[in-house]
């Protein structure tokens, strides 16, 4: 493939940014469906905005509540110039408080299948990650911790890799990729 141009980046003027999330929606993997005339789960508008994911039928995203300022994702680019291999590592990282059974029983739900994560930043975005099977749950810590204001609860870290950068996803479509609340 041959490398493109540049192109220009002003910067915003006037603009705040806030880190963090609004909402959290899961699913698991073998929940989505190819998307009509390919192999893929989804499809991109040629901005490279997820405009399309496919569910099979019954199945949509489903809130997982959050607790302010406790979840986040992020992803590191790993490149290796000697075999020109590069990817992506994709986090997301969850605090759920309490030990309850039905945290519990959310948490072996998504220990041993891959899933994906749909998030609204405070920003107002819309992102996904997941999208290619490979995102999965990689680390977990609960406990009761040992003072009052100690997290009584679970820590739960998500990864995967990926050879593209975490996508926008069109606003228009999350009404119907989402349970409805």
């Amino acid at each position: 493939m041959a490398c493109s141009s540049l192109t220009s980046l002003p910067r915003a003027c006037g603009e705040g940014v806030v880190g963090g999330l609004e909402k959290l929606y899961m699913i698991a993997f073998q929940d989505l469906a190819p998307v009509s005339g390919s192999t893929e789960v989804y499809s991109v508008s040629t901005d490279g905005i997820v405009n399309e994911v496919g569910l099979q039928s019954g199945k949509t995203f489903v809130e997982v509540g959050l607790l302010k300022s406790t979840a986040g994702l992020k992803e590191a680019l790993t490149k290796n110039n000697q075999t020109g291999t590069s990817f992506l590592t994709q986090t997301f990282t969850l605090v759920l408080s309490n030990i309850t059974t039905t945290n519990r029983t959310w948490v072996e739900s998504v220990m041993d299948q891959p899933v994906a994560v749909l998030v609204k930043s405070r920003t107002g975005k819309f992102f996904v990650a997941g999208l290619n099977g490979q995102f999965e749950l990689s680390a977990l810590e609960s406990g009761t911790g040992t003072a009052e204001g100690d997290l009584m609860g679970y820590s739960l870290t998500f990864s995967g890799i990926d050879t593209k950068l975490v996508p926008q996803v069109d606003d228009t479509i999350i009404t119907d990729i989402i349970a409805s609340e």
